[in-house]
């Protein structure tokens, strides 16, 4: 890129299927940058500041990017990472060099293996993991218990499910955790009492299109527990049913329950 916009308003920009010319696109090139979307770019390789720039991006809060990986980012709020076919890993030493992300979101990104060396930025407050079966295969070294700031965590297998016949295993996840979503396991089979039960402030637990999950623990869902969603769940659907479902009596504490779109309870 030969021009300049050091004295540009502009502060969303929107890439879509480049030339095959772009291999780098210089964050500093547009300073006052709030928001970047980057659409099937087959050959950018990477994002970072020019050679000349001072690094200085203030404004920058958001990055999106969809069907190419390997990029460097500054100090984010947002990432979300979607359809990264060869995407192996993410950016080393993540904690440090982006101290203030607080949603990340991964999706559709088979290769991709292992979250940062390092760990995950200690401000992250949401946490979205979907259709990457062999990152999924090694949630227990995620690390994810000691982000005391995160509050959203969904989770999503896919096609694969990445083989998980059982979830959330103790000591995943925070106890702090507000917000479960678990979706498009189809092999899991049923939810881990222990690690279901660790978490004391959770309010919001979302499980769909998990076909063969037999029911829900028999030792109770948590206290704290405020709405319960459940879509595509054919055998835990039988069993939520008002007042005769078998598992009736270990969810009828909780306020709000929706079953495959349908509200079956609402309590103010």
């Amino acid at each position: 890129m030969q021009c300049s916009l050091k004295n540009s308003s502009i502060r969303r920009v929107e890439i879509w299927h480049s030339c095959d010319s772009l291999t780098f696109f210089p964050l500093d090139f547009v300073p006052n940058l709030v928001r970047l979307t980057i659409w099937n770019c087959e050959n950018l390789e990477s994002l970072g500041v020019s050679s000349d720039g001072d690094g200085m991006l203030t404004s920058l809060s958001e990055i999106y990017i969809d069907g190419r990986p390997n990029f460097v980012s500054p100090n984010l709020t947002t990432l979300r990472v979607k359809d990264c076919k060869k995407l192996k890993k993410l950016p080393g030493q993540m904690r440090n060099l982006l101290p203030f992300l607080n949603i990340l979101g991964i999706n559709n990104c088979p290769k991709l293996e292992s979250l940062p060396e390092g760990g995950l930025p200690s401000n992250l407050d949401t946490l979205e993991v979907r259709n990457c079966p062999k990152l999924i295969a090694q949630r227990m070294k995620w690390n994810l218990h000691a982000l005391q700031a995160l509050k959203k965590f969904a989770i999503g297998g896919g096609c694969e499910g990445g083989g998980v016949e059982l979830f959330p295993e103790e000591g995943l996840l925070p106890s702090t955790l507000f917000s479960l979503s678990i979706g498009n396991f189809p092999h899991l089979k049923r939810l881990d009492i222990k690690g279901i039960q660790q978490f004391t402030s959770l309010e919001v637990l979302r499980i769909y299109w998990c076909p063969q999950l037999e029911k829900l623990p028999q030792q109770g869902l948590p206290t704290s527990l405020k709405r319960l969603e459940i879509s595509g769940c054919p055998l835990l659907k039988e069993r939520c049913q008002r007042e005769k479902g078998e598992d009736w009596n270990t969810i009828s504490h909780i306020p709000s329950i929706r079953i495959d779109g349908h509200q079956i309870q609402c309590i103010d």
